[in-house]
This record gives structure tokens, sequence and C-alpha cells, in this order.
């Protein structure tokens, strides 16, 4: 009789802790600020003030290739280097799309002459983006939001409407 009642106890311990542990994991779950697991905000951006903000059409149609210029104005976009999490970020938050769906997307536009892809950045980082927005006044790319320059024209904010 004894032998049966340790062996349910122990069952019974194990049990215990079986629904301790899921409500610990529950509860930090719960506990942590949501935004802590949200995406980075992205801003797409330029350092010439006078392009207006962008809608969201808009920012999309720039980033599909299927707007080329701003108010009369051609534009060349950025991108950043291909294996960097900015740009996978970027492109799923703005178009639900992941790098190599992209880059297919953007190699059948090349191939048949109808754009050209952005310009993928030597480096992942802002500062390299400003220099190179800072060469010709029709540039844009896209940063995290906390990262853009205090000297940027923010076109359109990646989630702001969301």
């Amino acid at each position: 009789m004894n032998h049966y009642c340790n062996a349910v106890g122990y069952e019974m311990k194990g049990i215990i802790s079986s629904f301790a542990f899921i409500g610990l994991a529950l509860l930090l779950l719960f506990s942590f600020d949501s935004r802590a697991f949200a995406a980075n905000e992205y801003a797409v951006f330029t350092l010439n003030q006078e392009f207006d903000e962008l809608t969201r059409s808009k920012a999309r149609m720039l980033y599909r290739g299927k707007a080329k210029s701003l108010q009369g104005t051609r534009i060349e976009l950025s991108d950043w280097p291909e294996s960097s999490s900015e740009r996978s970020e970027f492109y799923q938050s703005l178009l639900g799309k992941d790098v190599a769906q992209m880059n297919a997307y953007w190699a059948s536009l090349s191939f048949s002459g109808k754009a050209r892809p952005p310009k993928e950045m030597d480096s992942a980082s802002v500062s390299s983006l400003v220099i190179w927005l800072a060469e010709k006044s029709n540039r844009i790319g896209y940063a995290p939001l906390s990262e853009i320059p205090a000297e940027a024209n923010v076109l359109y904010v990646v989630g702001k409407e969301q």
C-alpha cells in the first residue's frame, strides 16, 4: 500500500510541476511588451526636402518598380545588402514578400527592361546609405525609423497605417 501511495504521490508532483511550468510560461508570454516582438518600423526617406510624403500605395509602387518618378523627378532607389535583416524585414513589412521573392521579381523586371532594381548598398549601415543619398537629390532609401538622421525627409513610415 505504501508503495502505491508513493507512486501516486510522485505522479501528482509531476502533474503539479507540469501545470506550474505551463503557468509560468504563459505568465512570461503575456508579461512582455508586444512591441518587443514586432518588427522594426522602417522609414522610406530622402535628403531632398522638396519631395512630398508618400501614401502606402505609392511607397509600394516604388519598391515594386511600378512607379519611377516623384513629382516629375525620376528617382533612384537604394536597397540594403541581400543578407541583411533590414532588407528582409522591410520587404516583408511593406510588400509581404521575402528577399528571394523580391530578387526574382526584380530579375524579371530587369530582364524585360521594365525597371531597374534598387541599388544594393555595399554595407549595412545608415551612414553609407546617407553618403549615397547625398550624392544626388533624386535618391531614396529606407532604414529603421530609429536610425533616420535628423536632416532626412521621411516620405513614408512602414507600419504606420497598418
